[in-house]
């Protein structure tokens, strides 16, 4: 998977590889840069990152929200569900 890049002014302010990273800096850039956080969601990139990623779901669910805070929920919401089932899969759950 290939990294989703934070960027604001041209300057890489965060970097997610995966769907738990892009749920940790989504929650940091909504305390720390807002602006940044809403002008990817805003602009779509967030969505055609995780369709390029193979993580189709999550941009359909994405697909069209401006809110940060719905955003961060749904992120969220799907983070720990993959976790949940990534741990299911290797037998760490019960």
């Amino acid at each position: 998977m290939e990294p989703f890049y934070f960027t604001s002014y041209g300057t890489v302010i965060g970097v997610a590889k995966d769907v738990g990273e892009l749920n940790k800096e989504m929650k940091r850039l909504a305390r720390e840069d807002r602006a940044c956080l809403e002008y990817h969601l805003v602009n779509g990139h967030i969505v055609l990152w995780l369709e390029y990623s193979n993580e189709p779901e999550l941009a359909k669910d994405l697909a069209g929200v401006k809110n940060i805070e719905e955003a961060l929920r749904l992120v969220e919401r799907h983070a720990v569900r993959s976790f949940m089932l990534h741990g299911m899969r290797r037998g760490r759950m019960h």
